[in-house]
């Protein structure tokens, strides 16, 4: 079991586990080791107004929110689900609901203006789906509104990525690939 702790930044560093217990922020499969934490260490967090993903024996877990609810409070620490292969973590994207069930059909038609742009949008719809790549455009848009919501700059573009006119649409790079006529297949190949 995974779990976060919404309640602001975690910073590794100031953690008291021991480093070998830490999990690997990036890696969250079931080979994920589990992090050796006594009660004592999660309320110590808690009062230090930190987070961030944590792998705990779900036993522990357990405990911790049948506490909770015995004492009528809402648990702050969110059981997530693990991708048990890279395949399943791929199809599973850690999005709010709002943006993967967003259609996108409406959502970029909503960003065009002329009728150029609503042809490359369908054009380019087409290949994301073709490709099973809806999932990945959904999270695009979830990142780029965290960054905004969160005043985090980015680049420009780079790379292929620039002449997918879908992705400048979302905000994530700056370059018109309509107007300045780049390929999508330079992305999609």
């Amino acid at each position: 079991m995974l779990f976060d702790m919404p309640c602001g930044k975690w910073d590794i560093n100031n953690h008291l586990m021991h480093p070998t217990a830490m999990t690997h922020s990036k890696t969250v499969l079931h080979n994920m080791p589990v992090t050796s934490l006594k009660e004592a260490d999660l309320v110590e967090l808690l009062y230090q107004g930190k987070s961030g993903p944590l792998t705990v024996a779900n036993d522990m877990l357990q405990s911790y929110n049948a506490g909770c609810q015995a004492l009528g409070q809402e648990p702050v620490f969110m059981i997530k689900e693990i991708p048990e292969s890279v395949e399943d973590a791929v199809t599973q994207w850690n999005i709010p609901d709002s943006i993967a069930e967003l259609d996108l059909d409406v959502y970029f038609a909503q960003k065009v203006n002329s009728v150029e742009e609503a042809i490359r949008v369908a054009e380019e719809l087409a290949l994301y789906r073709e490709r099973k790549m809806e999932p990945m455009l959904r999270f695009m848009i979830y990142l780029v509104n965290v960054m905004q919501e969160n005043n985090i700059v980015w680049g420009v573009g780079r790379g292929s990525s620039v002449s997918s006119f879908l992705l400048y649409l979302v905000g994530l790079h700056s370059i018109n690939s309509v107007k300045y006529n780049l390929d999508i297949k330079e992305f999609i190949r």
